[in-house]
């Protein structure tokens, strides 16, 4: 390839990327495609903390909320919270992904966004870190890849400053699909690219059906716990 052919060719990726993050952050009306929105308890008043601990701000699917347990709503992020001398903040969305919404269950009436969507509340809380973990609901769905790479331009672009940790998307106790690790592939070279800390966790539930609910799909209350434990393990100590 020529140097001008080159030139051309990383043009038009970047009009492309910049197009798809219009596209799923462009304002929609109500009852058509999902609108950014976090759970309707996740307000900065709600979660305001006047401890000094750093504020973290969790985008992901039902693993992160933390569904078909006792501890939905918080999930693991709670638990990771209480390990690291967080303020987590849990603004993680049943059903979505990188490129995917959903429009019922906890959904507002317009339905949930993607998790491009989901940054205009992320910077609203002016977080010290973000954590992102999901993906498993993208999973045969077109345009995944440069919804990704959109996603994680508008997350580092939006909070410059903020710390920015990524773990692997994660299945259950069956072997992930070979789209599964496909996609873990991509979002670790997006995460890696804008500067975020990928942590892979692994095949963390294969052949442990003692670590996920009934529904035989969700991590129970000790997959959870093992989540938020590897990783507190796998990122640094603490400041202080």
């Amino acid at each position: 390839m020529t140097r001008r052919a080159a030139l051309i060719a990383t043009a038009v990726a970047a009009v492309v990327i910049a197009a798809i993050a219009a596209f799923l952050l462009w304002p929609r009306p109500s009852g058509q495609a999902p609108t950014a929105s976090a759970t309707p308890a996740s307000t900065p008043t709600d979660d305001a903390d006047t401890s000094g601990r750093p504020v973290a701000v969790f985008i992901g699917d039902s693993y992160t909320v933390g569904t078909g347990t006792s501890l939905d709503g918080t999930g693991f992020p709670g638990t990771l919270g209480e390990l690291r001398g967080w303020n987590a903040v849990n603004l993680a969305i049943p059903g979505t992904g990188y490129s995917t919404g959903r429009e019922d269950g906890r959904c507002p009436e317009a339905g949930c966004t993607s998790y491009i969507g989901v940054l205009p509340d992320a910077v609203a809380f002016d977080p010290d870190i973000v954590v992102v973990s999901g993906g498993r609901n993208d999973l045969g769905r077109r345009h995944l890849e440069p919804a990704v790479t959109a996603f994680y331009t508008e997350l580092r672009s939006q909070l410059p400053d903020a710390q920015l940790v990524v773990t692997s998307p994660l299945w259950d106790d069956s072997a992930a699909p070979e789209a599964l690790v496909t996609l873990r592939e991509q979002v670790e070279r997006e995460a890696t690219r804008v500067g975020a800390e990928y942590l892979d966790l692994g095949d963390l539930f294969l052949d442990r059906p003692d670590l996920i609910a009934p529904d035989d799909l969700h991590p129970n209350e000790e997959g959870l716990a093992l989540i938020a434990q590897l990783i507190d393990e796998l990122l640094p100590p603490p400041a202080g």
